[in-house]
């Protein structure tokens, strides 16, 4: 079996999921689209426990399909938060550093942090315990401003291109849609 054809079986469930919940959603495709730009754009903000209604009031004032907006927020998981988040530090330090002689903290205690406590091992095993969210806030607390400025800066670039993207992707779809559906009824006429 080729590799090609063993990762389409394996994301035949997303690719379904995609074509039945999302193409077919019975929405315009700029307001489908305008839902997933906001979804994704929450899930890079740093607001943990806070995407879903930020998600919603976003959709609400971009006139955006909510259910869009809420489904793709959770793009951010625990398993996805570290190669989310560490990135939305890394631009905020950089574009922080414009403004500021010298960080608040240094890279190297940094790179320890997001080591012990924001890592995929650690999410699996103590998501429920009080201590994980502990340092967590410590983190948040730390390092907050970088990863808001840095979370805003990528949220914007990923929902601008999940926009158009999904857009033209959507479009694309709906017109060959229709044009079976046309050559569907021309024959059984």
């Amino acid at each position: 079996m080729t590799l090609r054809l063993r990762l389409l079986i394996r994301f035949r469930p997303v690719l379904r999921f995609i074509k039945y919940r999302v193409l077919h959603t019975d929405d315009s495709p700029e307001r489908i689209a305008r839902g997933i730009a906001i979804g994704l754009f929450t899930a890079w903000l740093p607001f943990f426990g806070l995407h879903i209604l930020l998600a919603l009031l976003f959709a609400a004032i971009f006139r955006a399909n909510k259910a869009m907006a809420v489904l793709f927020i959770w793009v951010s998981n625990p398993l996805t938060a570290p190669f989310i988040y560490y990135p939305c530090y890394r631009v905020g330090r950089l574009f922080l550093g414009f403004f500021r002689e010298q960080p608040a903290v240094d890279s190297k205690h940094i790179e320890a942090i997001f080591a012990q406590t924001l890592n995929i091992r650690r999410f699996m095993t103590e998501l429920f315990t009080t201590d994980l969210w502990k340092q967590i806030w410590e983190v948040i607390s730390t390092i907050g401003m970088e990863l808001l400025v840095g979370g805003l800066i990528l949220g914007l670039i990923v929902a601008k291109l999940s926009y158009r993207l999904s857009l033209a992707a959507i479009k694309a779809y709906h017109s060959k849609h229709t044009g079976r559906k046309q050559q569907l009824k021309g024959k059984q006429i």
